[in-house]
């Protein structure tokens, strides 16, 4: 996929509108997401429709960045802010206030961590979003009262 055009103009993929994803009868939108530490991740600096993205801040060997992620569950797009992500890379997801990385889940399938974010401003594992640092990786999840919600398609980062 080209990231720029001829004369260097960045390349933005159009996502999905909302009324697509909501085809089903029930959506899962988050709409609260915290570091470990209890600072708001849901920010309105990206909009993906007209929901807030999941902002958050990513450390490469290269440098750093921000990307903001769909809050709508299925719903792959992403937003990169000061940064190249190049497919299968491993990369190191911090808070934008705290500058902390977030806390690992548990092992990948494809060898990454995934990493999460709280549903709740108690750092409770039985409310979270859990997500790869893989670049390029489909694997994410959701987890809410315990319960858990497999999110599997392309293009998650």
């Amino acid at each position: 996929m080209k990231i720029f055009d001829r004369s260097g103009i960045l390349l933005i993929p159009k996502p999905k509108q909302p009324n697509e994803l909501c085809k089903a009868k029930k959506i899962v939108l988050v709409k609260e997401a915290y570091c470990q530490n209890g600072h708001e991740l849901i920010q309105k600096r990206v909009k993906f429709g007209n929901q807030s993205g999941i902002f958050l801040k990513v450390r490469r060997s290269e440098g750093e960045g921000f990307i903001s992620l769909s809050p709508i569950y299925g719903d792959k797009s992403r937003v990169s802010i000061d940064v190249d992500l190049q497919d299968g890379e491993l990369i190191e997801i911090l808070c934008p206030e705290c500058n902390q990385s977030l806390p690992v889940y548990g092992h990948c399938e494809c060898g990454g961590e995934l990493i999460v974010a709280f549903t709740t401003v108690e750092h409770d594992f039985n409310n979270c979003v859990g997500f790869c640092n893989r670049v390029g990786c489909r694997h994410a999840e959701i987890k809410n009262q315990g319960q858990l919600l497999s999110i599997s398609a392309p293009n998650f980062f």
